[in-house]
């Protein structure tokens, strides 16, 4: 088990989520100490050790096992995702993993099965979850039943060519959030066009447990990037603007939530949730806990995805 004061960790992958997101928080982080790096470009590696000060890069996988390190953040391409959990939870080291854990639930919930009889933690990163306004707004809707939840992922140009391709880069984060604020969902249609052989939007509908509706749009020719949650039920409503703003409505009263940061003095990675997932993985390292977005809770998400998918193809 790690010491309570300190944890050692590796890093696989120094793209530019690592480099963006990742680096900027662990090489800060309190009583955390970045034992090694891991990219399958040198290059590359070595200009990341050398702007973030870490230690030489480890030159395999192997090599960063060897350096017994307490906790592993998996943040490399997705087709690679499966093999390098594998090799880690078998060498009984807790795994981060960047949002899709692998390319299909399956895989997912095979990974998350080989965690729970290592006793390691697997997470997921769907920092979305650990954005303090997406965690206000579900705070302030409350126990009140949802007869709608709208979940929109707007933005201009696509490199993904299929509706399948863009809801596993992409739009999986707006599925989480539907199972984050609906708990368990059944999908029922997905809505898709497509131009030129290039994905353009898509609508996906599902249904609550109580009959309400939860819908995810999405769109790539909205002018610019645009995240937007609408909860509605028990004569109140909800509008979260994310990462920025939330909106809550009732009869002639209106609350807005979020504009005092303006000054943009809230860090940003702190306002998009990923200081909010790191500290709940080492929380969950530290206490032996399984994490909220677990690699099971993962599969669930993956699953839901994949139904969507299949809906659209029938």
């Amino acid at each position: 088990m790690p010491s309570q004061e300190h944890l050692s960790v590796g890093i696989l992958g120094a793209g530019d989520i690592t480099r963006k997101a990742y680096l900027p928080l662990l090489s800060s982080w309190p009583d955390i100490h970045i034992a090694g790096l891991f990219n399958r470009t040198r290059q590359t590696a070595d200009e990341v050790v050398k702007r973030w000060h870490l230690p030489t890069p480890v030159e395999s996988v192997d090599s960063l096992i060897d350096l017994g390190v307490d906790a592993a953040f998996v943040l490399t391409s997705t087709e690679s995702h499966k093999e390098l959990i594998r090799r880690l939870l078998e060498a009984d080291i807790d795994v981060f993993v960047e949002k899709p854990a692998t390319t299909h639930s399956q895989s997912t919930q095979a990974l998350a099965e080989l965690a729970d009889e290592r006793q390691r933690v697997f997470m997921v990163g769907f920092n979305r979850r650990f954005a303090p306004l997406h965690r206000r707004a579900k705070e302030i809707f409350g126990n009140r039943e949802i007869q709608m939840c709208l979940i929109e992922k707007h933005r201009s140009g696509t490199k993904e060519r299929d509706l399948a391709a863009t809801y596993l880069d992409d739009t999986i984060h707006q599925i989480d959030l539907l199972r984050f604020y609906c708990g368990e969902i059944t999908p029922t249609a997905t809505y898709g066009h497509s131009q030129d052989g290039r994905f353009m939007s898509a609508a996906s509908l599902a249904q609550t447990r109580t009959g309400g509706q939860a819908v995810v749009l999405t769109s790539r020719q909205a002018g610019i990037w645009q995240e937007r949650v609408y909860l509605h039920g028990g004569d109140f409503t909800v509008e979260l603007h994310a990462f920025r703003q939330l909106r809550v409505r009732r009869s002639d009263d209106e609350q807005v939530i979020g504009e005092d940061r303006a000054g943009r003095w809230f860090p940003q990675l702190v306002e998009r949730g990923f200081a909010g997932e790191i500290e709940h993985f080492f929380a969950c390292v530290r206490e032996r806990k399984t994490p909220e977005t677990s690699g099971s809770d993962s599969a669930k998400t993956q699953r839901l995805l994949e139904d969507f998918v299949a809906l659209a193809q029938e």
